[in-house]
């Protein structure tokens, strides 16, 4: 007996019971649960990624600050540069422009505040007058306003800071002065 192309065999119905049907609901229900848990957990892992990279940048900034501090106590140090006097101005002159050339934003670069301590018992102010081994510090403070908040990308609720500050101590590098007699002994 010969089939012609078209005779197809006739199945059964599909049946689909009560638990199939029920399976797939939880299965497309159990999706959408999936998206909203992802969907919670990714707001808190980006918010965590965001305060760790905050933390990071003020981390970098302080770094900055302190290297700062310590250019311009390596500067004071000399007591002069280039046969000039260095005084507490060209020391803050020094401090901003290594500022400037780390990026900072011109906001903190002039907002910042830069002291000169002298932390011996001699008495001076400038340091081309300090004595050899003189210690003194240099601060370098970038106050709450405009200068911190040009440094912050973001609200500055995460660190809880209001200000940056670095201070190094040094020792004066300036020549000893030395008296000599011109009158021959003899």
């Amino acid at each position: 007996m010969r089939r012609s192309m078209f005779h197809h065999r006739v199945s059964a119905p599909i049946r689909v019971s009560a638990t199939a049907t029920t399976a797939r609901f939880h299965k497309r229900a159990r999706r959408g649960v999936v998206a909203v848990e992802a969907a919670l957990v990714m707001t808190v892992v980006v918010l965590l990624m965001l305060g760790v990279w905050q933390v990071g940048q003020m981390l970098h900034v302080s770094r900055i600050l302190y290297d700062a501090a310590s250019e311009g106590a390596r500067y004071a140090a000399g007591g002069c540069s280039s046969s000039t006097p260095v005084t507490v101005a060209l020391v803050q002159t020094e401090v901003q422009n290594y500022l400037t050339a780390a990026g900072f934003p011109t906001a903190a670069v002039t907002g910042a505040q830069i002291t000169v301590t002298n932390l011996s018992a001699d008495s001076w102010t400038d340091p081309c007058n300090a004595q050899p081994l003189d210690l003194f510090s240099v601060t370098v403070t970038i106050p709450s306003g405009a200068a911190f908040n040009s440094l912050c990308w973001m609200s500055n609720t995460v660190t809880g800071l209001n200000q940056l500050s670095a201070t190094v101590q040094w020792l004066s590098a300036n020549d000893a002065q030395a008296v000599v007699n011109t009158t021959l002994p003899f």
